[in-house]
This record gives C-alpha cells, structure tokens and sequence, in this order.
C-alpha cells in the first residue's frame, strides 16, 4: 500500500469518528447520515479546503502541503501523538512544539474520560479555562456555549456575564474567581507567547474591575467554588458538587459535575 493511501484511509477513519458537536461545527444537512462522524464538508470548512479537494487525499489522489495538514488536524480535533502520525503518512516531520503556546487539544486520555464518564456531567478545558470539548450531560444539565469565541472561556464568562450567580453562596462565587484567577496568572507564565490569552487577559482587566483588582492583588486562593445550583428546565434546580482534575501532559481541566444521592 502507498504512503498517499495510508494517509487517506487514516484521515477518512478521523473523520469518520468525530461528530459535528465534538467538532464545533453545525451539522449540515440531511440531518441522517448513511456513516457515522463528520461529512466531507465539515471538517474541509473548518480546514479552509475544498469539499472535492478532501475528497482527493483520502483517495490517495493528492499530496497535501504541512500546512494542510496541521489544519485538518486542527479541524479533526488530533491529539499531538495522531496530528505527528498524520504528519508522518503524508511525508513530513513531526510538527515542532509551539513555544509558550497554551495546548488546545483534547488528549487521549482526556478523550476516554469524556467517553465513559456517561452518568455525570463532564467538560475538558484547557490552561486558561476555556472549554474544548464536553458530554451530553453536560450540554444538558450544566451550561450552554457558543460554538467558539471567548464565550466558551470559563473565566471570561464569570467577570463579563450578567444575571443570578449559579453558586450556593456569594463567598463560594468568590472563591472561584479568586482562583481560576490566579490560575490564569499561572498560565500567562507557562504560556508568555500566547497572544489570545494576553489579549483576553486585557480585555478582562478593562471590562471587569473585579478582575482587575484580582489580577493586581497578590496571589490567593480561598478555595474552589465546590458547590453549584444550576436549573434544569426538566428537573428544576440541579445541586451539582463540582470537581476539577489537571492532566498532564496537555495542562487540561478535567470538570466533573455529580449530584449527590
């Protein structure tokens, strides 16, 4: 079998395993699917090429450049070890490490945890708290984001957003924000290259003068927001106690949401 072909019959089976919600992406039309995952035109959008283009390289019928790749892989939502094997079939070197860049990619393991933690709410988000992928109940019982922008960021939404607190208590809204503060002042650190998180960064301290008095402040935490009451249109109030878990290597959150008994 040719190198072209492995790299088709590799990136056909990518798509086929990613659904447009995994994707960020609006199903097209028809709304029933004769295959599971993504059609040709999803992820050929997201990636900036053309439907028939795509089409061509999983037949093994083009040769794609690095930069076509990195953005199918982009597109395909790749952990680092699939995007480097992507890169690998198509007759490229392993893409080189992005310095100070926040990882933005759901890894394996945060991948399988997503896929069988299926009783309870669960979102992955990365080092700034911006969330990248999540399961159904979670979509359901917990929030509702945008398809993309900053509105998916948890911390953008905790200064910026109006309205009742889903916290128990004001303290707990507190502690929240006294810690994925300082949580991003970690990460500006880890990630001093990273222009989308300088800039939202900014936009925080001119928009929320909570933030910034946080942000100027000395470091501390008084301890995660552990408790929620999130209403549920099908249960009423939901009491959730929240959980975080960090996994490395990626610097993602692991959030998990259960109700107690």
């Amino acid at each position: 079998m040719r190198r072209d072909d492995d790299f088709g019959t590799t990136l056909r089976t990518l798509r086929h395993r990613l659904t447009p919600g995994e994707a960020g992406v609006r199903a097209s039309l028809p709304a029933v699917r004769r295959v599971p995952g993504l059609r040709r035109d999803e992820p050929a959008g997201i990636a900036g090429v053309s439907e028939e283009y795509l089409k061509r390289l999983e037949q093994g019928r083009r040769r794609p450049s690095p930069d076509v790749v990195d953005a199918l892989a982009r597109a395909l939502r790749l952990t680092v070890a699939e995007h480097d094997r992507l890169r690998m079939l198509a007759g490229f070197a392993a893409a080189p490490e992005p310095a100070g860049l926040v990882h933005r990619e759901v890894t394996g393991p945060a991948r399988r945890m997503l896929d069988r933690l299926t009783e309870v709410a669960v979102c992955v988000c990365d080092a700034t708290w911006t969330v990248l992928a999540a399961n159904a109940l979670w979509h359901t019982d917990v929030c509702t984001v945008p398809e993309s922008g900053r509105g998916r960021n948890v911390v953008w939404r905790a200064f910026t957003e109006t309205g009742p607190s889903v916290f128990e208590a004001p303290e707990r809204l507190d502690g929240f924000r006294a810690t994925v503060v300082a949580e991003l002042r970690a990460a500006a650190h880890r990630y001093p290259a990273d222009t989308e998180l300088s800039s939202m960064i900014g936009d925080l301290r001119a928009r929320s003068p909570e933030f910034a008095l946080l942000w100027d402040a000395p470091p501390s935490r008084t301890g995660p927001a552990d408790r929620l009451r999130v209403p549920s249109p099908e249960h009423g109030d939901l009491y959730l106690d929240l959980d975080v878990l960090t996994l490395n290597p990626g610097d993602l959150r692991v959030v998990v949401y259960t109700a107690r008994a």
